[in-house]
């Protein structure tokens, strides 16, 4: 099978290698022209700088050479997803299109359904907990690949020993969860930087699950989601990892860093950042009560002091 990706970042990467490793012929769309042309000569990517791309994957810059094709992935940040489906859509046939950026499109609306407008394509989600280190590296992990017909094809040309995969026909579901499970990331890591425990961790996974929770449900979500993979799984790996890109920034807040300092020395987004915007829309939109998800909005763009989110009010260590 040929498979087109398009994103070059560290999780398109590794989806690259993985399917290359299952001997598919990859072709890896890389906005960056500098960045492209140095991952198909010196065969790495900078972003995961301890795997080495396999000889079947092939970089390009110039998004009609990684095309024709047989599947694509969608792997670019989601503020970017819909300008390129837009630039993708003449080179694309009626292949089935797998979406795995996480987050919202634009006007707060599903990715799916933003896609869906610009594309016929038939759309899959694949979401899960899934740092793209390990997976690069071939460790065990498991995602879930939602949507309707034909997910068991897609599923027996993707998963393998190390990257197990569940079926779910939750595309609103696993598209909640894996956009708004960011923004407790970032919760999760001002604890972290304030050095309040474990158990504040657990206490405010449990209560930011519940309001991720109430999102999906008023949008039409299943509760079933909410406990799996894509839900409680995917969380856990981002609030808890060291490779957690938002839980980073939680943390250097909790530290006493501002916003903008953290942002500008990162070379990879934390869309847990944006996210938490739509958020504070959807909880208007559906009329719910979010107090942790309102706090931690506070926090960032109103000059709350965190502290006073989690009620210590003693001075930061």
């Amino acid at each position: 099978m040929i498979i087109t990706i398009l994103g070059g970042g560290s999780w398109g990467t590794a989806l690259a290698v993985h399917l290359a490793k299952k001997n598919h012929q990859v072709r890896v769309w890389e906005f960056v022209e500098q960045q492209a042309k140095e991952m198909q000569e010196q065969r790495v990517c900078k972003l995961l700088p301890e795997v080495k791309l396999p000889e079947n994957i092939f970089i390009s810059s110039r998004m009609k050479e990684v095309f024709p094709s047989d599947l694509v992935l969608l792997v670019v940040p989601s503020e970017h997803a819909e300008k390129t489906v837009q630039q993708a859509k003449s080179y694309l046939n009626r292949q089935p299109i797998i979406i795995c950026s996480k987050g919202f499109a634009q006007e707060t609306r599903l990715l799916t359904e933003a896609i869906s407008e610009i594309i016929p394509n038939q759309l899959f989600c694949l979401y899960g907990p899934t740092h793209a280190e390990e997976v690069g590296k071939s460790l065990f992990s498991g995602i879930v690949l939602a949507g309707g017909e034909g997910k068991e094809r897609i599923k027996a040309e993707l998963e393998s020993s190390d990257l197990k995969m569940d079926l779910s026909d939750d595309l609103v579901g696993v598209q909640v969860a894996a956009a708004l499970k960011n923004i407790l990331a970032i919760f999760i890591g001002i604890l972290d930087g304030l050095k309040l425990g474990d158990n504040a961790k657990a206490y405010f996974i449990v209560k930011g699950m519940e309001e991720i929770r109430h999102i999906g449900l008023a949008w039409g979500g299943k509760e079933e989601t909410f406990h799996g993979l894509a839900g409680i799984g995917d969380i856990i790996v981002t609030c808890m990892s060291r490779h957690s890109r938002n839980r980073y920034v939680g943390e250097q807040l909790g530290k006493g860093r501002k916003l903008a300092e953290i942002l500008a020395e990162m070379s990879m987004v934390a869309e847990g950042v944006n996210t938490i915007k739509s958020a504070m829309i959807l909880k208007e939109r559906f009329k719910l009560e979010l107090p942790m998800i309102t706090g931690l909005h506070q926090v960032l763009f109103e000059n709350r002091d965190v502290r006073k989110l989690v009620g210590h009010n003693s001075k930061s260590e």
